[in-house]
């Protein structure tokens, strides 16, 4: 009985480790304009941080196209940081993905009005996310 207990709490002790290393191994991976195009490799949890250029102040935004199969998930909404203290200055809006399942796809951002549907975008951005 003894040594089955040990046994198992021997178990419990490498799971815990197990999982403590994986979760530390969760990668953030930042990527701007420059990566434009480019394959973007990440594992099942990891976080993808996209950082463009823009001005929210006059309606645009960078949003998401939908993704064919869905593998990144949006988190939270976009963070706008400004270039000056002007009103209206221009700056970055920054977008957050995490990697919710394995596979690949193409994230496709575009620079638009929300409201303008039959518009086409000022600007897009796109990379291919294969997600291991």
């Amino acid at each position: 009985m003894k040594r089955s207990l040990c046994i198992m709490l021997v178990f419990v002790i490498w799971i815990t480790i197990l999982t403590a290393c994986q979760s530390a191994a969760n990668e953030t991976i930042s990527i701007d304009a420059k990566n434009a195009g480019e394959v973007i490799e990440m594992k099942t949890s990891d976080m993808l941080v996209v950082a463009l250029d823009g001005n929210i102040t006059t309606g645009f935004n960078w949003i998401p196209a939908a993704q064919d199969p869905v593998l990144l998930e949006q988190v939270g909404d976009a963070e706008v940081t400004p270039e000056g203290e002007g009103l209206g200055a221009p700056g970055k809006i920054v977008l957050q993905f995490k990697a919710v399942a394995e596979g690949q796809t193409k994230l496709k951002l575009e620079y638009k009005r929300a409201w303008e549907t039959d518009v086409q975008p000022e600007n897009t951005f796109e990379v291919t996310v294969v997600v291991k």
